[in-house]
């Protein structure tokens, strides 16, 4: 009984940070829900949620607005050339992908360009 109560702290305590944050599951669980994953309005979503992303790092670490909209085009690219090789419903983890790579690169964009 105490093995499975630890066994799900656990995994609440790995899995939000890991799928909420760095994987974007904040955006892409909501967005599913609301546009029962239907295109092209789970994409524009799936966008904004890039959007914030990418805006919220860039201000956060007073990035030249030109580099901001420079990454915020790229990640705009990456999800409309993986929208174009498949469709993004029903699976956290291909918009996931996406959004980690945006989080990497906007942490070293932040990090060169500082």
């Amino acid at each position: 009984m105490m093995n499975d109560r630890f066994r799900d702290a656990l995994i609440v305590l790995i899995a939000v940070p890991v799928l909420g944050v760095l994987m974007g599951g904040v955006y892409s669980v909501p967005a599913m829900r609301v546009t029962s994953c239907r295109d092209p309005w789970l994409t524009i979503l799936l966008g904004v949620g890039l959007s914030v992303t990418v805006g919220a790092i860039g201000f956060a670490f007073d990035l030249m607005l030109l580099l901001i909209v420079g990454a915020w085009t790229c990640a705009w690219v990456l999800l409309l050339v993986r929208r174009y090789f498949g469709k993004l419903d029903h699976n956290l983890e291909r918009f996931g992908l996406i959004h980690a790579v945006t989080l990497v690169g906007m942490f070293c964009l932040a990090r060169f360009a500082g």
